[in-house]
């Protein structure tokens, strides 16, 4: 007796189961009309022109179609311009800098990202323009050009000489780390790397503070 109620048991469970693996393919789903302002687009366009536009370039980035995702941030730009607004301006000419590096056209990228740092530093937004030139450094360390790269990073540090411990500041001395183990300059490397895990320890970065650790037990450090 028990067993028959056991082999029921079992049985109803694979009924069961039968019908939940062929229930999503029983149901007829009607379709849904669409209504004259519905999308199927699940991102539909911005109402603002300016955010559209960064909104297309991303989506161009997305299919690599490069020059029509650099000609929309630019007409992000002209907007941004025309309403005075240097703080997007900026950003946006980073946002080129980055597409142009993914398009491989470095001499275009370098020329945004000066003009990231020129309109930065007339915000006086310092980790802004910091920033901007650790892209820079970041660059030409591409390209190994580790002298130039060490120049752009320590521009960098020079502006952030005045500012509290921040994620920039350590970024900074993370990439230069990064240069001189490039360089095969390891004590300098050592320094550097452990300078950003100290700044990400006070910030309580922990991804940043590991990574550092992981980097440093790599080059025989603790």
């Amino acid at each position: 007796m028990k067993k028959f109620f056991v082999k029921k048991k079992f049985l109803l469970w694979m009924v069961g189961f039968a019908i939940l693996a062929i229930l999503p393919f029983a149901i007829v789903r009607e379709p849904v009309p669409l209504g004259k302002n519905d999308t199927i687009n699940p991102f539909p366009e911005l109402a603002d022109p300016a955010a559209a536009y960064i909104q297309k370039a991303s989506d161009n980035y997305f299919y690599r179609e490069f020059d029509q995702a650099a000609q929309n941030y630019q007409k992000a730009i002209a907007l941004y311009e025309e309403r005075g607004n240097r703080a997007l301006v900026a950003k946006t000419y980073e946002s080129l800098g980055d597409l142009h590096v993914w398009g491989h056209d470095l001499v275009a990228a370098e020329k945004s990202y000066l003009q990231a740092v020129k309109i930065h530093a007339g915000n006086q937004d310092v980790l802004g323009e910091a920033n901007a030139l650790k892209e820079i450094g970041d660059l030409n360390m591409k390209q190994d050009r580790l002298q130039t790269a060490e120049g752009w990073y320590q521009k960098s540090l020079a502006v952030l000489r005045q500012e509290k411990p921040n994620r920039v500041v350590g970024s900074v001395h993370e990439g230069m780390g990064h240069m001189y183990w490039q360089a095969e300059k390891i004590p300098e490397a050592i320094v550097a790397f452990k300078q950003a895990r100290a700044i990400y320890a006070t910030l309580h970065y922990n991804m940043g503070f590991d990574h550092m650790t992981n980097v440093l037990k790599r080059l025989g450090e603790k």
